[in-house]
């Protein structure tokens, strides 16, 4: 299993389509810092304005996981080439949970980079405000780990649903469009049709990321995010290994 997570994340890391993303948007950060510092009024914010914007974003990460997982999983499963490891005897629970921890990886990196250049940059071009505290430190610390726990869900769900789907396409607008629009039709649902249905509405990633972003956030509302989070992995991982060991692999 090692060697296959090893030649997986290997397979990953020296693709031009990774690094394509990696860089790109992390020019775009340095980009928005640029257009904050020119735009009139805005030339007086400091570091501890890019900590505001950075948990506004923490949404973002939802849908930028797709990426990963069309890299890691959706295009195999398009080639048919996921034949190929289980023809050296590999088991298929042991490829899911390597495809889940090599995307994993994968997303923890480019993160690590992207938010590197984007408050590295930030420093140079604002200056570390007088706002800049441990507090605020601790404050997106805690936010960007509960979040990270919401990602994870994504990925396990996202991983599930290209096994599931033989087209990318397919594949990525279901996704995507769970993300735009479940919530919304549970959020009509709840109003005019039952209002049980606000309990669904309430566990969905996008929902508790909403919760995350909020100016004020209780104690209770972080360990809620991070049970959900962790609730879809373990029910999504289990359920890819499912469906995987049932499936046919022409």
């Amino acid at each position: 299993m090692l060697n296959y997570m090893r030649a997986e994340a290997y397979r990953n890391f020296n693709r031009m389509a990774f690094w394509n993303f990696v860089v790109i948007t992390s020019v775009l950060t340095i980009v928005l810092n640029i257009a904050l510092k020119v735009t009139p009024g805005m030339e007086i914010i400091g570091v501890s304005t890019l900590f505001e914007i950075g948990i506004g974003m923490l949404t973002m990460p939802l849908f930028l996981v797709l990426i990963f997982i069309d890299l890691v999983t959706a295009e195999e499963q398009k080639n048919l080439t996921l034949k190929n490891a289980m023809s050296f005897g590999i088991s298929r629970n042991k490829i899911v949970i390597s495809k889940l921890i090599v995307t994993a990886v994968l997303a923890i990196l480019s993160a690590i980079i992207i938010l590197t250049v984007f408050f590295g940059s930030g420093s140079i071009i604002f200056g570390i405000d007088e706002n800049v505290n441990i507090d605020l430190f601790q404050d997106f610390s805690i936010r960007l780990l509960a979040a990270s726990t919401l990602w994870m869900g994504a990925i396990t769900l996202g991983t599930f649903l290209a096994l599931v789907m033989n087209k990318n396409t397919i594949f990525g607008f279901l996704y995507a469009g769970l993300f735009l629009f479940l919530g919304q039709v549970l959020n009509l649902l709840t109003h005019f049709v039952w209002d049980k249905f606000q309990y669904a509405f309430d566990i969905l990633l996008t929902s508790q990321l909403t919760v995350l972003v909020s100016k004020t956030l209780t104690n209770s509302e972080i360990r809620f995010a991070v049970l959900v989070g962790l609730s879809y992995v373990v029910v999504f991982s289990i359920s890819s290994m499912i469906y995987f060991s049932k499936k046919e692999v022409k």
